[in-house]
């Protein structure tokens, strides 16, 4: 069974992605059932998944503080992703291929101030220290990631 992950990654790193010259080992979110569990108990998988994006953009601040964010999103199969167990939907992927990329999420150019400084006050943080930071919470508030079909990875 097939399930959507969220990779951060740098412009670099999806184009190595994209050439078949990435590393074989990824750190992302999904929709795992620790993120499910920790919010409400009505809400529907693509709220869950939403939250998994939202964090993995939060992850991405963390790893990779000095650039843009930009969130891969792909359609994996299970085998291929181990849950860390976080509440905050921590996940990493092996053996991920371009062919299994279903989308990019980038910021859009107004956010960059914002992703600049709230990259410098979360770097090398886990998700739910980031997530709690105010640098990262205007950044969340005041901008959303923007979608790209994998085609467009040349023009992001």
């Amino acid at each position: 069974m097939a399930q959507m992950i969220f990779v951060p990654m740098t412009g670099d790193e999806a184009l190595a992605l994209r050439s078949g010259d990435g590393p074989h080992h990824y750190q992302g979110c999904a929709a795992t059932r620790s993120l499910a569990a920790a919010m409400d108990a009505n809400t529907v998988v693509e709220e869950v998944e939403y939250a998994a994006l939202s964090n993995a953009g939060v992850l991405a601040l963390a790893l990779r503080p000095d650039t843009p964010r930009l969130v891969v999103a792909a359609e994996v199969q299970e085998d291929q992703v181990t849950d860390t167990g976080g509440p905050h939907g921590e996940v990493e992927v092996d053996e991920l291929a371009w062919a299994q990329v279903r989308a990019l999420f980038a910021d859009e150019r107004g956010a960059l101030e914002a992703v600049e400084l709230a990259g410098k006050a979360v770097a090398g943080q886990s998700v739910a220290v980031a997530l709690a930071a105010p640098e990262v919470q205007a950044l969340l508030d005041g901008y959303d990631l923007l979608w790209f079909a994998p085609e467009e990875l040349d023009n992001i």
